[in-house]
């Protein structure tokens, strides 16, 4: 039983790191390309990545609401029955 809290914390620490390292990559790779290719091909490149992560991040939360609609008719329709 006190497994879990502590399998938790330690999984919550590799989440944090794991992002640290791709934040920190990530940010090398930016640096790296805009030394290569100058400031306005990575400008572009990174509004192209924000305007795919912005459909991405749409579509989600489209489907989040699909999701919860779909929930919320199936309690309807069981309290209705149980009612």
């Amino acid at each position: 039983m006190d497994d879990k809290p502590k399998l938790r914390s330690e999984l919550s620490k590799g989440v944090m790191r794991g992002s640290g390292w791709a934040l920190g990559i990530g940010g090398v790779i930016s640096v790296a390309a805009m030394l290569r290719d100058g400031p306005r091909e990575t400008i572009k490149a990174a509004i192209k990545a924000g305007m795919r992560g912005r459909d991405f991040a749409s579509e989600l939360y489209e489907q989040a609401q699909d999701l919860y609609a779909e929930a919320q008719t199936e309690s309807n329709a069981s309290s209705a029955t149980d009612g």
